[in-house]
């Protein structure tokens, strides 16, 4: 008897959902498709590389930030004919930003981001038996504290805490129907390491975030069809569930030049998914237990993520920026399911900033993800391709400094 159903396939959309990261966390970090590391500066150096916190002017910065998110619905067409659309979905997110002046060589900053979530939805009854909805939300706190080793050179720690509530829900009418929900407060941390020359036209940077892992606890509530045991009848069921879903950990290698009035950034970012080999639930009630507490094979490889990004100051107040990126996926072909139907992407961004005075600008970007299709053949949805999906965010915000 097929076992693959219910629970254990249903909540693992949690951690798919942890895979589609968002690195686009300020309105230079958006413009720039990421490659902000090496020449960040500002408020937002105390996400992408608080080393570089040291290298600021001598002032308080903060920066706000109301980012629109718009994921385009994926198709699947599968080999028997079938076609499957998953909903739209829009979200406003917002994020936060602030780095100290300085203290004796010391500095300090605090980012409050989404780092991770998103949802998927399907209506249709193939894909909505392992994936009717998936919401994710997490919120990362990110303080850290920079020291300015000598005029080239400077290092910073920060402590990551990440709350993520997790809502999933999937059925199959007559055999079963499953809703989850889950939150946690799980901690890592970050450092980095940024060398810059005397001219400040060439900038070398390193940082780090640790993996952290989501000690999601909630309640599993549903029922299932005793045929599943061999029986007849339906169970309700309500019981304790508990789920670890890593956050993997990311190293970024980044470069800076500039050449008169424009600076080209690239940065290599290495994201260590391969320490994601399954995926276990554990129930309080046995029988749960028994039908989908079975571990899941997921078997993920670390993925590369290419970036280059382009700063152009035009006038003194006005400063463009374009980037691109390239980012492979990490879920392999033999467990890629609807819950996150991720391909390899090309991003496209690009956004201008606008000095009011000396104290303040305000700005606006937008970013561009197409994934390409995918063809595949595995036990999650038999022989079919993913297409169309990817994403569109676009980003208002302000810096201020005193």
């Amino acid at each position: 008897m097929k076992k693959v159903i219910a629970l254990s396939v249903i909540t693992a959309t949690m951690l798919l959902a942890n895979g589609y990261k968002i690195p686009e966390q300020s309105l230079n970090g958006m413009a720039l498709s990421a490659a902000n590391v090496a020449n960040a500066n500002g408020a937002d150096t105390a996400y992408y590389n608080p080393a570089n916190m040291v290298f600021n002017e001598d002032k308080n910065s903060f920066e706000l930030l109301m980012t629109y998110i718009h994921l385009y619905s994926v198709k699947f067409e599968s080999s028997t004919g079938d076609v499957y659309n998953s909903r739209k979905e829009d979200f406003l997110v917002p994020q936060f930003h602030f780095a100290s002046r300085d203290f004796d060589g010391w500095r300090w900053g605090i980012s409050v981001t989404t780092p991770a979530g998103l949802s998927k939805r399907w209506d249709d009854v193939t894909p909505e038996a392992t994936a009717k909805e998936f919401t994710l939300k997490t919120v990362e706190i990110n303080p850290s504290i920079a020291y300015k080793m000598n005029n080239n050179v400077g290092f910073a720690f920060g402590v990551r805490a990440v709350k993520s509530e997790g809502i999933a829900n999937g059925m199959s009418a007559g055999l079963y129907s499953e809703y989850l929900n889950g939150t946690s407060w799980d901690y890592g941390w970050n450092a980095a390491l940024s060398v810059q020359n005397d001219e400040r036209d060439t900038k070398f940077a390193i940082t780090y975030r640790s993996k952290i892992d989501l000690t999601l606890k909630g309640d599993a509530s549903g029922y299932y069809n005793k045929v599943l045991l061999g029986d007849s009848g339906l169970v309700s069921f309500n019981t304790p569930g508990k789920v670890t879903l890593p956050i993997p950990a990311a190293l970024n290698v980044a470069l800076a030049k500039t050449f008169d009035k424009t600076t080209v950034e690239v940065v290599f970012e290495r994201t260590f998914w391969s320490r994601y080999k399954e995926l276990n639930f554990d129930f309080d009630d046995p029988t749960v237990e028994l039908l989908f507490g079975t571990p899941k094979a997921k078997n993920w490889k670390d993925a590369n993520t290419y970036r280059i990004g382009l700063t152009h100051q035009c006038t003194e107040k006005l400063t463009a920026m374009v980037g691109y990126a390239y980012d492979n996926t990490p879920i392999p072909d033999s467990t890629v399911e609807y819950s996150l139907p991720d391909s390899d992407k090309h991003i496209f961004s690009g956004g201008i900033k606008y000095k009011l005075d000396d104290r303040m600008s305000i700005g606006f970007s937008a970013l561009y993800t197409k994934q390409k299709k995918r063809d595949v053949n595995n036990a999650y949805v038999g022989t079919g391709t993913f297409k169309d999906g990817g994403a569109l965010l676009m980003a208002f915000g302000m810096d201020y400094s005193f």
